[in-house]
């Protein structure tokens, strides 16, 4: 092969391990709906492993809201971009892992996940708000930090109520491109607005696009 041909030939590898334009999340509409915002940085993709960790509650926040947590290591490993490892909180007792949420996230508790668990960047995320009675409605902040640094590589925060029109739209949608065969299932689409394991996978997903999406 000529060595033109050969860089070429190598761009365009390097471009397809890159190219985030075939994961799932890019059929989610463009524009969220609800009140969700993002930051995405250039070294969001750089971690090869990735660890996510249980989710805190806030107080008076249901224990039905924990299953966002393992949902959204479902979602990322989805996404594709990085090998992801969901630590159960059983896991994370017996690892002794540090609780990242509480005040400053130093960089010796990072590298203590990093040790523990062999990944070069942990998601930690908090939840402020949950409904699990209809209509279900959620509200969570999600960050990614890297174990080395202790830079933020990318955050997110959603705030998801399905009493709104274009969240009921957006869930909708989403049963579709996702459900195959049960999308016309008796409810189909509307049993996701009462039923709080399917919505914590609608928010989880829609966590995970605002990564896929980029910045």
């Amino acid at each position: 092969m000529r060595p033109a041909l050969l860089i070429l030939a190598l761009c365009l590898a390097a471009a397809g391990c890159s190219d985030l334009s075939r994961n799932p999340f890019r059929r989610l509409p463009a524009a969220p709906p609800g009140s969700v915002s993002w930051h995405t940085t250039p070294r969001a993709i750089e971690p090869l492993r990735v660890a996510v960790l249980p989710f805190t509650l806030a107080d008076r926040v249901g224990k039905g809201a924990a299953e966002l947590s393992p949902a959204f290591a479902s979602s990322l490993r989805a996404l594709g971009v990085h090998e992801t490892v969901g630590v159960s909180p059983d896991r994370a007792s017996q690892l002794h892992l540090p609780d990242l949420h509480a005040g400053a996230v130093t960089v010796d508790a990072l590298l203590a996940v990093r040790d523990a668990t062999g990944c070069d960047a942990v998601i930690i995320g908090r939840i402020e708000q949950f409904d699990g009675f209809h209509p279900v409605s959620i509200g969570a902040s999600v960050h990614m930090v890297s174990c080395h640094d202790g830079a933020v590589l990318w955050s997110a925060q959603i705030q998801l109520d399905t009493r709104r029109e274009d969240v009921q739209r957006d869930i909708e949608g989403w049963w579709k491109r996702g459900a195959g065969e049960q999308a016309a299932a008796v409810n189909g689409w509307k049993s996701v607005l009462s039923t709080p394991r399917d919505f914590c996978r609608y928010a989880a997903d829609r966590l995970a696009w605002t990564l896929g999406a980029g910045g």
